[in-house]
């Protein structure tokens, strides 16, 4: 009897891991991302990185979802507010490009969600 509560235990405490992660299934890397950005025109993501909100592209609610060395551009979406500085923030949104004056064609996460991490 002590065998099989002790395996039904790690057999319930296993389940409840696996089913418990904090990374969405859909997640993309940033550098994955940056690298393909173009190819996902149109498609949904969801990213995970450090929110940069004091960069040129501020003043048209766009930040910076950076990872290392490796970011890519989100806007904020209406009614929401700027992420704080320097803090992990998870991006949900659909890849899209748009023409900025002085920035030129810009490829970015247009936002339906901003999450802390």
């Amino acid at each position: 009897m002590k065998k099989l509560s002790t395996a039904v235990f790690l057999g319930l405490w296993i389940l409840v891991s696996l089913g418990c992660s904090s990374t969405p299934s859909g997640t993309v890397a940033v550098k994955d991302l940056q690298g393909s950005i173009a190819d996902r025109i149109g498609q949904d993501v969801v990213v995970v990185g450090m929110a940069d909100t004091r960069t040129p592209m501020a003043s048209f609610r766009m930040f910076k979802l950076s990872s290392g060395n490796n970011y890519v551009w989100a806007s904020i979406p209406e009614n929401a507010e700027e992420p704080p500085q320097g803090l992990k923030v998870r991006v949900t949104g659909t890849v899209q490009q748009k023409e900025f004056p002085a920035m030129g064609n810009v490829l970015f996460i247009e936002s339906k969600k901003i999450g802390m991490e």
